[in-house]
């Protein structure tokens, strides 16, 4: 017997990016959720272990286990108050940032909408990308982007990402519900 999925297209979207700091990485926990409404790309790209066993002149086995994700993007804009939180800069009194090499990033949660999906990554910690600065031209127009990328990496019990498809029967979960708070998700237990 075959099962048929409900399978329907998505358009391409990424509406905002949602983050809240670890307070404590031990018992991962999360403050308060702060968004973002400017996104103009987040790529997320799987890492795996991944190892083969080859017996008889052939491959026997092969094992892959998921490491982290990558996370590559940009935004229209990325304010002071954001890059202190990701980046572990410091505010000076002028009001200015002050970017150290001491300075590390701040684990955190990084979540978005896009089309019907909703996603948590639950811990990451980015970088900034490289900055362009540039003279204007003549006739000419141009935006200035905030490029970043770093790694999601998993929690203690291994969970990197949880994604909510509100396409999917039973879902009942809204992006105001779904990024008001970080929390891990919890399993269904199947019934015999």
């Amino acid at each position: 017997m075959t099962t048929t999925v409900n399978e329907k297209p998505q358009k391409i979207s990424l509406k905002r990016i949602h983050y809240a700091l670890m307070t404590n990485e031990q018992t991962e926990t999360w403050g308060e959720v702060k968004t973002l409404t400017m996104p103009i790309s987040l790529t997320l790209t799987p890492n795996f272990s991944e190892a083969h066993l080859d017996a008889g002149d052939r491959v026997v086995d092969q094992e892959a286990q998921l490491d982290s994700i990558t996370i590559a993007g940009e935004t229209a804009d990325l304010p002071t108050e954001v890059l202190v939180d990701w980046y572990g800069h410091k505010k000076s009194a002028e009001g200015g940032i002050i970017t150290n090499a001491n300075d590390t990033p701040n684990a955190m949660a990084i979540g978005f909408e896009s089309g019907s999906r909703m996603v948590w990554l639950l811990k990451a910690k980015l970088k900034p990308g490289e900055e362009l600065n540039t003279t204007r031209k003549k006739g000419e127009t141009s935006y200035k982007v905030y490029p970043f990328g770093g790694e999601a990496l998993p929690l203690i019990e291994g969970i990197i990402k949880h994604t909510v498809d509100t396409r999917d029967a039973g879902v009942t979960a809204t992006a105001e519900t779904f990024f008001a708070a970080v929390a891990k998700p919890s399993e269904t237990v199947p019934t015999p």
